[in-house]
């Protein structure tokens, strides 16, 4: 069996790892507030949440805006989500030509998959500015939650044009051509993107798993093995960096290093099967 047929039988194999880990990345820097200040609630001791009483407005514009952030965030942790849509619609009913709000609600929106809201915002958004990329890019960050790939990689290019600088575009275009089964495109998009340079740590990581990915499917096994050292050193616990770095080990020879990845993937994931199964396979040779 030639290198290529052994990749896409691979493929088969790891059906959808990379497909449903790609990253659903948020530029709007309200979106990314957000996520932190959930995820630190989430980790604080428990107590009862009060966030209209706990962040009150100030009087700065910028000390309100932080106020409102941390007042969704809060209602967002305890799943007060008809407060937290209340507080961002009474913000735009003040502000209505506040581009900025429509981003943070249309965010909103996508956390909780209402996409058609989403989409009216982000839309909404583009044409208060209709030089900006982040709204053209979020409206294809909809069109991809909904598997709606082709119109995404529509919105993404539209981005592209707009900020050709902006590794993220690069990157989620990428993630859409690898569900439209469009291999060579989505390679040079990850090129792209990290060409430009990914500051974030979490974009570094998908770039390199996409990229190696697709090197693995195509039988390049020396690259799609640097790609996952890459994508390793920002998350050495990845389940999936680690098997598909194994398989591709193997495939170029070194069942040693391979039997280690496995090794590594199940002390990571001891209830991951397939990290179970490569293991006991290879152990067994």
């Amino acid at each position: 069996m030639n290198g290529r047929m052994c990749g896409y039988t691979l493929a088969a194999t790891f059906a959808g790892f990379v497909i449903l880990s790609m990253p659903a990345r948020a530029q709007s820097a309200f979106s990314e507030q957000i996520a932190r200040l959930m995820q630190a609630q989430k980790n604080a001791p428990p107590r009862p949440v009060e966030p209209a009483n706990v962040f009150a407005p100030a009087g700065s514009p910028a000390d309100a805006r932080n106020a409102l952030t941390k007042r969704i965030a809060l209602y967002e942790v305890a799943k007060d989500f008809a407060a937290a849509e209340a507080e961002l619609t009474d913000a735009l009913a003040r502000e209505p030509r506040d581009a900025s709000l429509r981003a943070e609600r249309g965010y909103f929106y996508l956390r909780q998959n209402r996409y058609g809201d989403a989409l009216d915002d982000f839309l909404a958004g583009s044409r208060m500015e209709p030089g900006n990329a982040r709204f053209r890019y979020a409206a294809g960050r909809v069109q991809a939650a909904r598997g709606y790939y082709s119109a995404a990689i529509v919105f993404y290019d539209e981005a592209i044009r707009l900020n050709p600088r902006d590794a993220g575009s690069f990157l989620a275009r990428a993630e859409a051509r690898i569900h439209l089964d469009m291999p060579f495109q989505a390679v040079a998009d990850y090129d792209r993107a990290i060409a430009i340079g990914l500051a974030r740590a979490g974009d570094r990581y998908f770039a390199y798993l996409g990229r190696g990915y697709l090197a693995l499917v195509r039988g390049d096994h020396v690259a799609a093995i640097d790609d996952f050292d890459r994508a390793l050193e920002v998350d050495p616990e990845s389940v999936n960096a680690l098997l598909w770095r194994g398989y591709a080990r193997e495939r170029a020879g070194r069942n040693d290093l391979a039997l280690d990845d496995y090794e590594r993937a199940v002390t990571v994931d001891p209830k991951d099967r397939v990290a179970r199964v490569s293991l006991q396979r290879l152990r067994s040779n």
